[in-house]
């Protein structure tokens, strides 16, 4: 049962997810939706600096979001099968498996969506997250053991 609750999480977040992945949350509908934001913050911008901005935004939210499923997933498996060392390489491979298959599918999704468009490049943007917060986990749970020993 413990095993299972462990999971939740991550399940929790592939739903959010798959809801991001919706024409609710295509780039026309954030668009406005950030367009009255800066309005109501900063005033006027050019289109220019919108299209930049929101473009940026968006790319983030792909790195954020699959590094935060990266993280989940790794103490998922972590909880999942246990060791007795901090971080393994088994359980880094198979967050980034959970991240590359939800990526994967996230996209080929989206090419049914008139909306959406699903890209290659989004994957490899959602992997290097995942990977940018692999790291953050290593590095974090090195530290907590004061800096000696290896963690892997």
């Amino acid at each position: 049962m413990r095993r299972l609750l462990a999971w939740l999480p991550t399940l929790f977040w592939l739903g959010l997810i798959a809801s991001f992945s919706t024409d609710t949350f295509s780039a026309a509908h954030t668009g406005g939706i950030l367009m009255r934001i800066i309005h109501a913050v900063y005033g006027s911008i050019s289109h220019r600096q919108f299209e930049l901005l929101h473009f940026f935004i968006r790319k983030t939210a792909h790195f954020s979001v699959y590094g935060i499923l990266g993280c989940i997933a790794f103490l998922a498996w972590r909880k999942s099968l246990p060791s007795s060392q901090r971080w393994t390489w088994g359980w880094f491979g198979l967050a980034m498996t959970v991240v590359f298959v939800a990526a994967s599918l996230d996209e080929f999704h989206q090419t049914f969506i008139p909306s959406r468009t699903g890209t290659s490049r989004d994957v490899l943007l959602d992997l290097v997250g995942a990977l940018f917060f692999q790291i953050v986990i290593a590095v974090f749970l090195r530290s907590r053991r004061g800096g000696r020993g290896s963690i892997i």
